[in-house]
């Protein structure tokens, strides 16, 4: 298989086993998540989607209720996403398509200080993804009694995933419940009001779902801006009927 074919079946692999993980066919999301996966491991160092496949690799276990090993994974691929955000800095990025002849004359005029500002913000909204990853190694933290590491997890992946993906975010109320949980279990009340308020901002004006977003926004052409797409709307957040 050709560089780019393997590019295009992973994204292929990834959306259909995102699809399958939510309709509950965990067998079928898992399948497909480790023929992503194998194909990842043959894209260059530092790419996102690297990251994203050790993350969803790692659901697996888990689902599997093998914390420990879930644990670790998930910390490897926090560290992958280290490399990611790393890559973000040498990117390639095309010119952003404008009416304005004004604008296209200025943008070629300072193409590297476009490029940076672009790149800037792909790193800020890949930070997104990121804070899924995170999240699922809070749950696997949780369910190993390491209370304090897991409460340090969830709350940073609570503020990455709202900060990149605005306050709208399904998967900031999936992350709100889990800590506005553990609230009430505290009888904090007004920290679990705080994290009730965030699902209900979420449920009064949901924002597109990420599989729609990621149909909708990505580029026509294998570019690196579609790679880091790709790897910041596919990546997964564990379910809370596999923790709950």
């Amino acid at each position: 298989m050709g560089a780019q074919a393997a590019e295009w079946e992973w994204e292929a692999f990834s959306a259909a086993a995102l699809e399958a993980y939510r309709a509950a066919r965990r067998e079928e999301a898992v399948h497909l998540w480790q023929r992503a996966g194998a194909l990842a491991r043959e894209f260059p160092a530092g790419d996102p989607r690297r990251a994203a496949s050790a993350n969803n690799d790692a659901l697996a276990l888990l689902i599997d209720q093998a914390h420990e090993s879930a644990a670790a994974a998930l910390t490897s691929a926090l560290a992958a996403w280290d490399g990611a955000l790393d890559w973000t800095g040498g990117m390639a990025v095309s010119p952003a398509a404008r009416s304005s002849m004004f604008h296209q004359r200025l943008e070629q005029r300072h193409v590297e200080t476009y490029g940076d500002v672009r790149r800037a913000r792909h790193r800020a909204f890949l930070t997104g993804a990121v804070a899924l990853t995170r999240f699922n190694l809070g749950i696997a933290r949780l369910f190993l009694d390491e209370d304090a590491a897991a409460e340090t997890l969830l709350e940073k992946a609570l503020a990455e995933r709202e900060r990149a993906f605005g306050p709208n975010n399904g998967e900031v109320a999936e992350i709100a419940r889990v800590l506005s949980g553990k609230a009430d279990a505290a009888e904090d009340d007004a920290r679990m009001a705080q994290y009730d308020d965030k699902i209900r901002t979420v449920a009064e004006n949901r924002a597109t779902d990420v599989l729609d977003a990621w149909r909708k926004e990505q580029p026509h052409e294998m570019t690196d801006t579609r790679r880091l797409l790709a790897a910041a709307y596919l990546t997964a957040i564990v379910h809370e009927r596999d923790f709950m």
